[in-house]
């Protein structure tokens, strides 16, 4: 008889960023060898669930909670901007709070619930070699990565800023998002090992007045273009800021899915939306079947 795997879950979106919410506060419930397997079964559109990720919710010493992240395609992620936001909101709801501490791969984050909205503290922007991380550039590690002009396969010459705000992104400035080919982007730039060995998100940033941007991101870890992407937004909107595109330092992000609102704070990132759950779900999976999926690095 085959041995499976019983799977409670709560299914979530932040902006139509969707996730699959797993309490493991009390217990361990997905073995550790099976948690990036999982993802790559369960976020599977129109044969899984679907969901853009799995945000695994476990116990801290120093926190309410420590939050994972496992994207679709089967890796861990050091933080998402709209999942902590939903870990948030079930964990408020949980324990009757209004503001919540959560411990990720990224470091510590405080959220606040306001209005029925969510801010989370991000921390700084980090716009140097070193500060990035994971970059095949032959640059002093201190050298900052704005506006800097790079030449990638199958666009030429492109002016891009790498920054980190939780997870490593590409911000590059067009005039009409819409209008642009995400995907294309995306492979050339989000996809090349060759510089970004573990990967970047790709951000296609529209000014539109003084404290407003459009954005369109392509993710790592889901390798197409998602409805909205918190550090995404956080990172256009800082960059946007510090390279005088906009003037304001409280910036509203427009996303596929929705809005999203940046503030930098003496140069702390807060990132303010809502977190939506949508329906709690079980599903039961053999382990054989696990054990037969393949993370691709």
């Amino acid at each position: 008889m085959k041995e499976r795997l019983r799977i409670s879950f709560l299914k979530y979106h932040g902006c139509g960023n969707d996730f699959l919410v797993i309490d493991e506060l009390e217990r361990e419930r997905i073995p550790e060898e099976f948690r990036g397997k999982l993802a790559i079964l369960l976020c599977k559109r129109r044969f899984g669930v679907g969901a853009n990720a799995i945000l695994y919710v476990l116990p801290s010493t120093y926190a309410s909670a420590k939050m994972r992240v496992f994207p679709a395609d089967g890796s861990e992620v050091d933080i998402c901007g709209n999942g902590i936001r939903c870990v948030a909101d079930y964990l408020c709801s949980r324990l009757e709070r209004d503001e919540v501490l959560i411990d990720t791969n990224d470091g510590m984050k405080h959220v606040e619930k306001m209005n029925g909205l969510y801010k989370v503290t991000l921390g700084n922007l980090r716009t140097t070699k070193s500060g990035v991380g994971d970059l095949n550039l032959e640059i002093p590690a201190n050298e900052k990565l704005l506006n800097r002009k790079m030449e990638f396969p199958n666009l030429g010459e492109v002016e891009i800023s790498i920054v980190r705000a939780g997870e490593p992104h590409g911000v590059i400035f067009v005039d009409d998002v819409d209008k642009e080919n995400l995907v294309k982007y995306g492979k050339a730039i989000a996809a090349n090992r060759g510089i970004f060995p573990y990967g970047v998100h790709v951000n296609l940033v529209q000014v539109v007045d003084a404290s407003t941007i459009k954005i369109r991101t392509y993710e790592r870890g889901v390798w197409d273009e998602t409805l909205a992407c918190g550090t995404g937004a956080t990172a256009s909107a800082a960059v946007s800021y510090i390279t005088g595109r906009v003037k304001e330092k409280g910036i509203k992000v427009k996303v596929k899915g929705g809005e999203l609102i940046v503030n930098l704070v003496k140069d702390v990132l807060f990132l303010t939306g809502p977190a939506a759950r949508v329906y709690e779900g079980t599903t039961t999976i053999d382990l054989e079947s696990l054990s037969n999926v393949t993370i691709r690095p």
